[in-house]
């Protein structure tokens, strides 16, 4: 486990994830799991509950975002400990892992060996969901965003189960939504009321709920929908799928000043270190 600004990270790649998930389905109660980009690190730095919510109720914290996977590494290099050239080394160090991001974004995959997207996960947990016959319900999202993902996901995954949907959203009934959830009689909750709503909402149900696996995934259903478009792949995969969502949505903007603040907190702590 690893620690970026005082939330924990587990370095875990797709396969060893997925095994996991499976052995969560196994059991009897639920697992509340967070894929954590850089907006939720900043959010944890002034919110104590959710920051208790990451660091000791969710069973595993997966990194969404190459932002998370710089600053691992940023973190992990040493440097000298003679202060003067122990500081300029680290700020050399910050520029150049800096520059490298969208040049070799595979420089990064040590300590955090693989970006685990919640919109691209979403499907390989659909995947491993029809192949041990287990049950998706899908909650939140632009109103009949998870009815359109639900039907995607179906066509596109011949036989999954998606026994039940809602649009609902953190502020509507909870009774109800909780009650929808368990008599559809699921194994695999996603919900998608964006960060930190829905990570809130599971930790204060969890207890009610009668399934195995929990997951925020944020906008994933507008993507699977259509109704928002992801970036090419190769915008992905040099870590610029950020930018690329700022410039179709420029109301994004006040949410992107986020990643110039955690760049420079994860140099703050690195050189109080």
């Amino acid at each position: 486990m690893l620690k970026i600004l005082d939330v924990k990270i587990n370095p875990i790649t797709k396969d060893e994830l997925l095994k996991k998930f499976e052995q969560f389905l196994e059991t009897k109660k639920p697992h509340l799991v967070c894929t954590v980009n850089t907006e939720f690190i900043i959010s944890a730095q002034n919110d104590t509950v959710f920051k208790d919510i990451l660091n000791n109720k969710s069973a595993i914290n997966v990194t969404d975002g190459v932002g998370v996977m710089w600053a691992a590494k940023f973190l992990s290099l040493n440097y000298p400990r003679i202060p003067i050239i122990g500081t300029l080394t680290v700020l050399l160090q910050w520029l150049l892992t800096g520059l490298l991001v969208p040049l070799y974004p595979r420089y990064f995959f040590n300590p955090i060996p693989a970006r685990l997207a919640g919109s691209d996960l979403t499907w390989d947990i659909a995947k491993m969901a029809n192949k041990n016959g287990k049950k998706i319900f899908l909650l939140g999202g632009a109103p009949t965003a998870a009815e359109r993902a639900a039907l995607v996901l179906q066509t596109e995954i011949y036989g999954l189960k998606i026994a039940g949907i809602h649009s609902g959203n953190p502020k509507d009934d909870t009774g109800e939504m909780v009650e929808a959830i368990n008599k559809a009689k699921v194994d695999i909750l996603l919900v998608a009321f964006g960060h930190p709503k829905q990570e809130k909402w599971l930790d204060q149900n969890m207890k009610k709920l009668d399934c195995q696996l929990c997951i925020g995934v944020g906008g994933t259903f507008d993507f699977i929908a259509g109704i928002q478009k992801r970036a090419p792949k190769w915008v992905q995969n040099i870590g610029m799928e950020w930018l690329y969502r700022l410039i179709r949505e420029p109301k994004r903007f006040p949410r992107q000043t986020s990643i110039l603040k955690f760049i420079f907190l994860v140099l703050g702590a690195k050189l109080k270190s």
